[in-house]
């Protein structure tokens, strides 16, 4: 959301059309109202904001360690990470200061192929490249939008003209990710409407057949929230992993079924049928879309509970056992750490959290509240508030 100095400075008005894949939302007289909807909009503004510099990034990022370190948080996929926040990662690493191990992605810009293809040239590395603090996972790409830009095969509920956007063409998505996984890239993809899982699918079917001995795990669908039956199936067929955040569910609940009805909404993030089925799916949280508290997210899996419109879809529900897997053994082996983290055993990373109530067996009302007593990562206690881990020294 933008004021209307933001909007002024960006010379957005009532004749500034809206830019392609994005909204610009207006007053009944046209007038901006400073809603931006998708990238291409929300990046008229975004762009005239000073660049921070590294050390004030660093910083940033050390504080927000600090918080997800209070919540229990010792690990995060950062799926949109500029260069310069790769330099702020890697100071905090050299420092000693990073307490939240990261596995990072860059954003694929948009624009022409050759362009695209370029740019991922010029990064200079590839995943997997980095030590378990600090280390490449792949690329990010965005099918479609969120909630408001989903791309659908049925027009919105509160739209009946729109029904969403898709970002790119599927023979040039093709065409960049041959290149990217040939080079030994990952590629996560944004998707969230039933068109944009489709899409996606056709491109990834495609890309695993020009490349025979493509590893699992090397495609991704990020999110997959309005994914039927027949597209599930299809992704479970190709061995395509699914991340999976539940926090966006119960915070945008009310958007979902504003936009999208309340038969789509019941349906989306259906984890239980993802998980009946045999699909690779983990969990995460998709801050700052979704807030970044696990426990809303568990107790959003365990109840399909939304913040403002009640339980939606309680047949997608899974155990309280099941949705803490989601965020620990699973998401260890998406970022292909299944060997040193995701369970608590002899030779792994020393990394764990201690609450004084069991989030697998507490009464499931409990889970919200739930706050840790101390988080240890790589060994070290990275949070402790009453020192029950004794005295620093």
């Amino acid at each position: 959301m933008a004021n209307s100095l933001a909007l002024k400075l960006a010379n957005i008005t009532r004749d500034t059309p809206d830019p392609k894949g994005a909204t610009i939302k207006r007053f009944p007289d046209g007038t901006p109202n400073g809603i931006l909807l998708e990238a291409p909009a929300w990046t008229l503004v975004s762009q005239l904001i000073p660049p921070l510099s590294t050390e004030q990034l660093a910083e940033n990022l050390k504080q927000a360690c600090q918080v997800y370190n209070s919540l229990g948080i010792g690990a995060v996929r950062d799926p949109i990470v500029s260069r310069d926040e790769v330099l702020a990662y890697q100071s905090l690493r050299e420092r000693g200061e990073l307490t939240v191990r990261c596995q990072i992605m860059f954003l694929m810009p948009r624009g022409p192929v050759a362009s695209i293809i370029a740019d991922i040239a010029s990064l200079g590395v590839r995943s997997g490249f980095g030590d378990d603090w600090l280390r490449i996972w792949g690329l990010k790409t965005h099918m479609d939008g969120g909630v408001e830009g989903a791309a659908l095969d049925q027009p919105y509920s509160d739209a009946p003209n729109y029904s969403g956007n898709l970002y790119w063409n599927t023979d040039d998505l093709v065409e960049v990710a041959n290149y990217a996984v040939r080079r030994g890239w990952k590629i996560g993809a944004h998707t969230v409407g039933d068109s944009a899982v489709r899409n996606v699918l056709d491109a990834f079917e495609r890309i695993i057949m020009a490349n025979p001995g493509i590893k699992q795990g090397t495609l991704v669908i990020e999110h997959g929230m309005l994914a039927y039956a027949e597209q599930r199936a299809r992704a479970i067929k190709l061995g395509i992993p699914i991340t999976v955040q539940q926090s966006l569910f119960y915070a945008l609940g009310a958007e979902f079924l504003t936009r999208w009805g309340e038969e789509r909404m019941r349906q989306a993030v259906p984890i239980c049928a993802w998980l009946e089925e045999g699909a690779n799916i983990s969990a995460g949280t998709d801050y700052p879309a979704g807030p970044y508290d696990p426990m809303l997210g568990l107790w959003g899996m365990v109840t399909r509970g939304t913040q403002k419109v009640g339980v939606q879809g309680p047949e997608y529900a899974v155990d309280q056992y099941t949705a803490v897997q989601l965020y620990t053994t699973a998401g260890a082996q998406l970022t292909g750490e299944s060997d040193r983290r995701g369970t608590l055993q002899a030779g792994r990373l020393a990394d764990l959290v201690a609450f004084r109530a069991d989030p697998i067996t507490c009464p499931v009302d409990d889970i919200p509240s739930l706050r840790p007593t101390f988080t240890i990562v790589g060994g070290r206690a990275v949070f402790d508030p009453e020192t029950v881990l004794g005295e620093k020294s």
